[in-house]
């Protein structure tokens, strides 16, 4: 019996170096992410998940996310930072962004369908569909910035 109690002391105690190292990995892996990401995780799981068709882009399912919390989430500032002009003055985003929060903040809330149409090379429709409303609300989407630097944007209109 002592043989035994001494070989689970030496077999616990050749474990610790490994479950250290293992926990050593995984906070090293997440203690570079920066603000935005942890920012963006969060509002991920804090919000009911979007339903995806058609073939959307990383920057364009991340800028229709953000719209789609922040619709929700009855922020309008913050939905005006992901709007772009069409070629025009930007002024009247955030005057839009008032108006879309008060007609689809409602059904943000609930289940959302994102319908990817096109190919985004300049330019991306989105169809939204907004179950519990049976609202539907078309976007248009296009690089931010004149090189489309800024990553995407969305036309508030």
């Amino acid at each position: 019996m002592m043989i035994l109690s001494g070989f689970r002391t030496a077999r616990r105690a050749a474990g610790l170096p490994a479950a250290g190292l293992a926990v050593a990995l995984l906070t090293g892996c997440s203690g570079g992410a920066s603000e935005a990401e942890l920012a963006y995780k969060a509002d991920y799981a804090a919000h009911p998940h979007l339903r995806v068709t058609g073939y959307p882009s990383t920057g364009t399912l991340g800028v229709v996310q953000q719209l789609v919390w922040r619709l929700a989430e009855g922020a309008e500032g913050r939905l005006a930072e992901l709007g772009a002009s069409d070629g025009g003055d930007n002024g009247d985003s955030g005057d839009a962004s008032a108006a879309w929060v008060r007609e689809y903040g409602r059904g943000a809330q609930g289940a959302v369908t994102a319908d990817f149409q096109d190919d985004p090379a300049e330019r991306q429709t989105v169809v939204l569909t907004f179950h519990d409303t049976g609202q539907v609300k078309e976007l248009v989407l296009r690089p931010g910035g004149r090189d489309g630097g800024d990553g995407w944007r969305v036309v508030l209109r």
